[in-house]
């Protein structure tokens, strides 16, 4: 999806409200702007809250996986490999 944006004189620009909508953009949410110095491109992504980020990584957890905290007592309690 595409859309055109007319910078202001303040630097500002609107982001078009199909794109707003279709990304899941609120007021008051941040965006991380990129610029990529080879390609000359700038990209606008949503910058994830800790709690979205927290929900995402949960839902990618597997059960009987230790949480991270416990990792290095799991890997040091394992049998060595013969």
């Amino acid at each position: 999806m595409t859309g055109v944006a007319v910078l202001s004189s303040r630097g500002q620009f609107v982001i078009p409200a199909e794109i707003r909508q279709a990304a899941g953009i609120s007021p008051g949410d941040r965006l991380l702007v990129d610029y990529d110095e080879a390609t000359g491109q700038i990209q606008v992504s949503k910058k994830e809250s800790m709690r979205e980020m927290s929900d995402r990584l949960s839902r990618l957890i597997k059960p009987g996986i230790p949480p991270l905290e416990d990792i290095h007592g799991f890997y040091d309690t394992r049998p060595p490999r013969l």
